[in-house]
């Protein structure tokens, strides 16, 4: 071959070469990039070009530059998540649970089950919709020829009634769920425990005539239920029935003596009647000596008997040093101390009711009344 015959032929591939590259210079490739949110979207390359490392030998990668804060704040959560404790997902129990009723839907007791699991992690809403379903599935049954199965669905059937009015409760969704306790409880009345739930949602919606009554029913069904003796005789101390509240705290207290809920709102009973040794007697029976001279403390501020008040959270203080309900207290009854003083020398007359108290004893007070509501699942009689 001659040197320009070979020099002819490299021409002519150098010569397609650039053709090829002028026709590919002209067009463009689809690529796809995952968004911060996981959406894809197209995005256009014009040219590949071969990237450099992220990460460099003995370099630190710079951070990520963002639009704004928030955007930040937002890739922030989503990391800390990556790393959490999902319980929908993380939890044995509730991942077996959620597998049994994907193959048997209609399994009433797994139902009850995750919806108790749910309620434990505080998932409320989860809980409420799985108690409806298990309602739902339930068939009621009445009579006294029920046969054993027929007591267990029965059982079952309760045990969803129930679990709705406490989630209800928690999740701000009593209104809804009244109607429906209500509606159970016509075919079911022997209930107690739904009866029970039902003067709660009564109670939390401010209808305290009617929670007593539902109470009622639930301590006439079962007379030795202490938990039930006690939410009715708090029911009487929201509506100031003072002697009632007492008789029926007392029938709470004798079925129950280790009943924290039971002796604190017996010592409200008894302070409020006048008997503050009696109510000081209650608290020391299921605490120590400084939060029952706080919680005797707190009766007597909302009394307007700030004196005594600051008597007793000075008991408080020295039977336990730096006691921070009590010190809180101190606080505030000096406070309301000045307060008083300050209206008896303008000379005004005016009632000490009108002087608003802050809401750090009306908590102490709402923290024994939680203690009477009712049962979690796990403990449920």
């Amino acid at each position: 071959m001659s040197y320009h015959s070979h020099l002819g032929k490299r021409s002519l591939a150098l010569a397609s070469l650039a053709a090829l590259l002028l026709i590919t210079a002209g067009c463009t490739r689809q690529v796809t990039v995952r968004d911060w949110f996981g959406a894809l979207r197209p995005q256009t390359a014009v040219r590949a070009v071969r990237r450099a490392p992220a990460v460099l030998a003995g370099k630190r990668q710079a951070p990520p530059r963002y639009a704004n804060p928030d955007e930040a704040l937002r890739e922030a959560f989503r990391t800390q998540a990556r790393g959490a404790f999902d319980p929908l997902t993380d939890d044995r129990q509730i991942g077996l649970l959620q597998a049994r009723l994907r193959l048997d839907p209609q399994d009433i007791q797994a139902r009850l089950d995750l919806a108790a699991a749910y309620e434990r992690y505080k998932l409320y809403d989860q809980a409420l919709d799985q108690y409806t379903r298990a309602l739902n599935l339930s068939v009621p049954v009445s009579g006294r020829q029920a046969s054993e199965t027929d007591s267990k669905a029965a059982a079952r059937a309760e045990a969803a009634a129930a679990g709705i009015g406490r989630t209800a409760r928690q999740a701000a969704q009593g209104a809804a769920a009244s109607p429906v306790l209500a509606a159970f409880l016509k075919r079911s009345p022997e209930a107690a425990e739904v009866w029970n739930e039902l003067g709660l949602l009564q109670e939390q919606a401010g209808d305290r005539a009617a929670a007593e009554q539902s109470f009622r029913r639930a301590v006439h069904i079962q007379p030795k239920s202490s938990r039930f003796h006690s939410n009715l005789g708090y029911n009487f101390l929201q509506q100031d029935h003072l002697a009632s509240a007492e008789a029926e705290l007392r029938r709470a207290v004798a079925l129950e003596p280790g009943s924290a809920a039971a002796r604190n709102n017996l010592g409200i009973a008894l302070a409020r009647r006048g008997d503050f040794e009696g109510a000081r007697r209650q608290f020391l029976a299921v605490a120590d000596a400084a939060a029952a001279h706080n919680n005797l403390a707190v009766v007597l501020i909302e009394m307007e008997q700030y004196d005594q008040g600051r008597e007793e959270l000075i008991k408080a203080l020295a039977a336990r040093n730096y006691f921070a309900p009590a010190v809180e207290n101190f606080k505030l009854v000096q406070q309301l101390l000045r307060q008083r003083e300050e209206i008896a020398r303008a000379g005004r007359g005016l009632p000490l009711s009108t002087v608003r108290l802050p809401a750090l004893a009306q908590q102490t007070l709402t923290l024994i009344k939680e203690q009477t509501e009712s049962v979690q699942p796990e403990n449920r009689p």
